[in-house]
């Protein structure tokens, strides 16, 4: 009986040392750039809310992905991306490095460059002007939301991804850079040189405006939610409070987001209880 037991537990032992053998070697052949898609695959695997991952079997993906031959960090991103694009999520993607510097500059209140808050036309491939910055060089050059911008220095905005135009507009301080703008009331685009400054980005207009009928009224417009956002709109509050608004109009046309914070701190100036805003998990 202890003999059979005995050769009952080699048996089961030895399955399961053989697979953590072929595990631990396989883990240990992985290249860096499989090693990133799988760390990728793995941030999405424990904490994307839908667990069906888009009703597709998110292993199998892995295991699809990871017989690529990846050999450069681009074919690495790539693969990423089409693995999130499988999500069918937009608001679930890749940023690269350069692209997350670039989340940080514009939602950190201070930016380098011409001040332009721009997107791109999904149907053309130009860049349209949300707005400019207030007292930025770019509203001081007359650029106007709607406006587009054609070229960057002679190279058409249609070449470029929607980073690469920033990077492209953004550069020291004192240095020059010509955009090639079209206006909505013109047919014929026009060079503009523009000089690039150091730009602290105040994301608030506030002005209390009169109304005899039924007091001042605080109007107050949010150009976006960076880290500058909520003590601006508290001082706005605060100030019109003190010379008597009895009602607030928060402005928030031509904002294109900006840092989540932000939006929830400045929610609860007006929203003394209750819920702003939650996450749903799995």
């Amino acid at each position: 009986m202890k003999k059979r037991f005995f050769q009952i537990l080699l048996l089961l032992i030895f399955p399961i040392i053989l697979t953590w053998g072929l595990w631990t070697s396989s883990a240990a052949a992985l290249t860096k750039e499989q090693s990133l898609l799988g760390e990728a695959w793995r941030i999405v695997n424990l904490a994307y809310v839908d667990d069906s991952f888009n009703h597709q079997n998110w292993w199998f993906k892995r295991q699809k992905l990871m017989k690529k031959p990846l050999k450069t960090r681009e074919e690495t991103y790539s693969t990423i991306q089409e693995m999130l694009a499988s999500l069918e999520d937009p608001f679930t993607r890749l940023l690269k490095p350069q692209q997350y510097r670039n989340l940080q500059v514009d939602t950190s209140g201070e930016l380098t460059g011409v001040g332009l808050q721009i997107a791109l036309d999904s149907q053309t491939g130009e860049l349209i002007v949300i707005s400019p910055l207030e007292g930025s060089p770019a509203e001081t050059a007359g650029i106007q939301a709607g406006d587009r911008v054609v070229k960057i220095d002679g190279h058409p905005t249609t070449e470029f991804s929607l980073d690469e135009a920033a990077n492209r507009m953004r550069g020291a301080v004192g240095s020059s850079v010509v955009l090639t703008i079209l206006k909505e009331s013109s047919d014929q685009p026009q060079d503009i040189k523009i000089i690039r400054a150091q730009i602290e980005i105040n994301p608030v207009y506030a002005k209390l405006k009169s109304n005899p009928e039924t007091g001042p009224i605080g109007y107050i417009r949010l150009s976006q939610f960076n880290a500058n956002a909520t003590t601006e709109v508290s001082q706005a509050v605060k100030s019109f409070e003190e010379q008597g608004a009895i009602g607030y109009v928060l402005d928030l046309r031509n904002n294109p987001g900006g840092l989540l914070q932000a939006g929830v701190e400045i929610g609860r100036l007006w929203l003394d209880e209750g819920t702003i805003v939650y996450t749903v998990n799995r």
